[in-house]
């Protein structure tokens, strides 16, 4: 019985490293996709892609689609590395993919949002 519980141990604290790091990824792309939404000029330059702080409430939108959806595949990212069904590590492997390769498509996506 406490060999069970000696071995349990490792995995729980990966679990949880796996975790922070979904959760960095996640706060990582929310702070891009509110620096490039946030109005902070009045007059902005007429370029595509419009400089970060303009583009109007087109990126506000798409930015609050995007925290949206990363705040779900967050928690589902979160779900694999915490239930982690017979210790198998690929659905979290998968899900941490996933979650980094949304995270950058939402900032393509309100980088270049009302254009």
């Amino acid at each position: 019985m406490r060999r069970d519980a000696e071995t349990a141990k490792p995995a729980r604290g990966r679990s949880w490293l796996g975790v922070a790091a979904a959760t960095v990824i996640a706060v990582a792309a929310w702070v891009g996709y509110w620096w490039l939404a946030v109005p902070r000029f009045d007059v902005c330059a007429a370029i595509l892609p419009a400089p970060a702080g303009c583009g109007g409430a087109a990126r506000v939108a798409t930015a609050t689609l995007w925290t949206a959806v990363i705040a779900v595949l967050l928690l589902a990212t979160a779900a694999a590395a915490l239930i982690r069904p017979r210790g198998r590590w690929w659905p979290f492997a998968v899900a941490i993919a996933v979650l980094g390769v949304t995270a950058l498509w939402g900032f393509w996506a309100v980088r270049y949002a009302g254009g």
